[in-house]
């Protein structure tokens, strides 16, 4: 009887210590959720935030219209404009749910602007009092997107430089991990933001090639894209990859060599445009109005008498 009761009392002291235990686990898988979201899903250009003045009131604004903004999706597909946030390096630390708001607080914007235009009586004020609303929906929009290009145009400017530290470094003996952070230490721009991130992936136990994926999904370069797939079959078979870095890095100078060259030839038409339909009918007119001027003007013009 006495072996009964001892084993029962074991039992729930079992069940007690397991509840106790999951508890803990439940707390501590919590807690690092937490840091995670700090650490590596806050805005890389969060530091953009201003801790005061016009930019957070501004920020308090578009929170309050995001409500609103997600049930107006005009040109403004929720994932479309996630797209373009993570693209850009979510600037100024902008979420989707923030644009969301941010297109409707513009908005309102151009309709005060335009109507104070319109009560101005300045020229066109009924174009901008009808025109004013969309154009201040859309350019949150636009200016996103517009910076979501311009910093895949300097990720893609940066990865020659990238892929040559990168070779030296682990041609020296450097493991792949720490020539990396060597890299995002001595080095700032949109590629540095982005492999830092994902080193901290790294560091918080993400498997690597899922950081490595997560990276490829964060930019618009095939040539980056094309590394990163070199980088995981090396990880696989265990190849060094040094040389691989050295070898595109020389095809990337090339190839900006050559696209330098496209851009040059297919500038020239549009300089030939710009003369033929600015310049050559400027400089005829300069012309002709000189000897109009010297036959009105002159002594022995019959519209002499008149001046």
């Amino acid at each position: 009887m006495s072996s009964i009761i001892i084993m029962t009392v074991a039992a729930w002291l079992c069940i007690v210590m397991a509840a106790y235990m999951y508890i803990q686990y439940r707390e501590q898988q919590g807690l690092v959720k937490q840091k995670l979201e700090q650490q590596i899903n806050v805005p890389l250009s969060s530091k953009d935030q201003s801790s005061g003045g016009w930019k957070q009131d501004l920020a308090r604004w578009c929170d309050k219209f995001s409500s609103t903004g997600k049930n107006i999706q005009l040109l403004s597909d929720p994932e479309e404009l996630k797209e373009y946030l993570v693209k850009a390096g979510h600037p100024y630390g902008l979420t989707v749910s923030r644009l969301q708001g941010a297109k409707v607080v513009f908005a309102l914007g151009g309709t005060f602007f335009g109507l104070i235009y319109f009560l101005l009586g300045l020229p066109l004020a009924p174009f901008a009092i009808s025109f004013g609303p969309l154009l201040g929906y859309l350019f949150p929009i636009y200016a996103v997107k517009t910076m979501a290009k311009k910093r895949q145009e300097e990720i893609q400017y940066e990865l020659p430089d990238f892929m040559d530290m990168m070779s030296i470094t682990l041609g020296a003996g450097m493991p792949l991990d720490i020539a990396l952070n060597y890299y995002t230490t001595t080095n700032k721009g949109p590629l540095s933001e982005e492999i830092s991130r994902m080193n901290q992936e790294l560091s918080f136990g993400v498997q690597r090639e899922t950081a490595y994926r997560s990276l490829i999904e964060r930019t618009d370069s095939s040539e980056l894209e094309a590394l990163v797939q070199s980088m995981i079959q090396a990880h696989n078979l265990g190849t060094p990859i040094s040389e691989t870095f050295a070898q595109q890095a020389s095809e990337m100078r090339n190839m900006r060599a050559e696209k330098a060259k496209e851009q040059a030839g297919k500038s020239e038409p549009k300089i030939s445009a710009v003369a033929g339909l600015v310049i050559t009918p400027s400089i005829m007119i300069l012309v002709f109005g000189a000897f109009v001027l010297k036959f009105v003007f002159s002594d022995d013009s019959p519209f002499g008498g008149l001046f």
